[in-house]
């Protein structure tokens, strides 16, 4: 009894094995398509295979490694575009198409013109093109992946978002063939659908490295406003990424979230960091306009002066009174920041109960040496007439070239007019 079952269990499985090999017989290819003519010359094959009328999936594999990917491929099926020419970081694409019974797709790909007199000796440049039956439930479209059992999981994906709506969008959102321009606005329609059920697509848009800058950013909105906290540790390293939209994206949709929530992990990530990854983030922090105060003010406090300052230059051009009062107690203890940024802060606030402390400062050569031009910069920034005559006061006794042209610069914002020295006084 139990050799029959073993029996029956190996047949069942060699039965399952030879139908699921059988689904995914190949109807036409794998067939290696390579760049011959090189150095920017364009290659341009096509051909032509039978197929019953309906849907289908054509597999193109991005070069046999990734080194050996043309730097332009185009593709289309019989005279529908596909994929434009351009570059393409992904390993694969998935080209889910309606085919006739008589088909034909013509495939383009070359290798860029090398700069210089000197041409280095080509690497292979290579395309395999392969026809299969579609097997998963797809909607037509391009889809990118790096490794083609992605596309199981992109179907899941999918097929998780119920509204009928939804689902049309998010396939419009992760489709190739789309204009950046109709992807990025296929994901700000479905994120305003809160449709929770489209996080896990968002998240992989987000995270596709290979993607167009403007999609992963705006897949990053999209998931900032889902509100999900659990997606904080995902945002928070989308503020490291390279490109400059994306850690916009990651920025604004981090901004979404309560303080508390956030205020950990930056610190964390902020603090951990050297001064020169530091430069990008505290750019872009500014530039969305993102001040967790309370955060921010802990980074200010820090004992590494490197942290500290960063803290401070983050709170620049805020004027929130809770910062101003917080600048105010730290231009009375400096400790090891560097004053030039608490003045600055405080100019930049426009809160006029930073007139007065400023005033004493500039009034005090002791106290204001090497920080005259900061001094008098956010003075003229603070508009009180009152000041330029402490301006004047170290345009006179300015110590070097840089400090005197700072100060002239400023006396001209806070009069609109030039400075005229008195006669006999350089």
């Amino acid at each position: 009894m139990i050799k029959k079952t073993l029996l029956c269990l190996l047949l069942c499985s060699l039965f399952f094995t030879t139908a699921a090999a059988s689904a995914e017989q190949p109807l036409f290819g794998p067939t290696k398509y390579e760049v011959i003519e090189r150095y920017g010359k364009m290659n341009r094959y096509q051909a032509a295979f039978t197929v019953k009328e309906g849907l289908y999936l054509i597999k193109l594999q991005n070069g046999d490694q990734p080194r050996e990917r043309p730097d332009i491929l185009g593709f289309s099926v019989n005279g529908e575009t596909l994929l434009r020419e351009g570059a393409y970081g992904h390993d694969f694409f998935a080209c889910v198409v309606a085919l006739r019974k008589e088909n034909t797709f013509e495939l383009v790909i070359k290798d860029v013109r090398p700069t210089g007199f000197k041409r280095p000796i080509p690497t292979p440049r290579n395309v395999f093109v392969t026809v299969l039956p579609l097997s998963l439930k797809l909607s037509r479209g391009v889809f990118g992946l790096h490794a083609w059992e992605d596309l199981s999981a992109y179907a899941d994906m999918v097929q998780k978002i119920k509204s009928p709506g939804s689902a049309t969008l998010a396939v419009a959102a992760a489709n190739q063939s789309n204009d950046t321009a109709v992807r990025t606005e296929a994901i700000r329609t479905l994120s305003d659908r809160k449709d929770p059920a489209a996080l896990d697509l968002f998240l992989y848009l987000y995270r596709d490295y290979s993607d167009k800058p403007d999609v992963r950013g705006e897949a990053a909105l999209a998931l900032g406003g889902l509100g999900d906290k659990r997606l904080v540790p995902a945002l928070m390293k989308g503020l490291l990424d390279p490109e400059e939209k994306i850690r916009m994206g990651s920025a604004r949709a981090l901004s979404f979230y309560k303080e508390e929530d956030t205020k950990e992990p930056l610190v964390s990530a902020l603090a951990s960091m050297d001064s020169m990854r530091r430069i990008p983030i505290v750019s872009t922090l500014a530039s969305v306009g993102w001040r967790p105060v309370g955060t921010l003010m802990e980074l200010a406090g820090s004992s590494d002066p490197g942290v500290a300052d960063l803290g401070i230059e983050l709170l620049t051009g805020s004027s929130d009174t809770r910062v101003v009062d917080y600048l105010l107690t730290s231009l009375e203890s400096v400790g090891q920041r560097d004053v030039r940024l608490i003045i600055s802060a405080l100019g930049a606030s426009k809160d006029k109960r930073a007139i007065g402390p400023l005033s004493l400062l500039a009034e005090n050569p002791v106290r204001r040496r090497g920080a005259e031009g900061e001094i008098g910069a956010a003075l003229a920034a603070l508009g009180d007439p009152k000041s330029a005559d402490l301006i004047v006061a170290m345009i006179k006794q300015a110590g070097s070239r840089e400090t005197y042209m700072k100060l002239i610069d400023a006396y001209k914002v806070l009069t609109g007019k030039e400075y005229r020295p008195e006669p006999g006084v350089k």
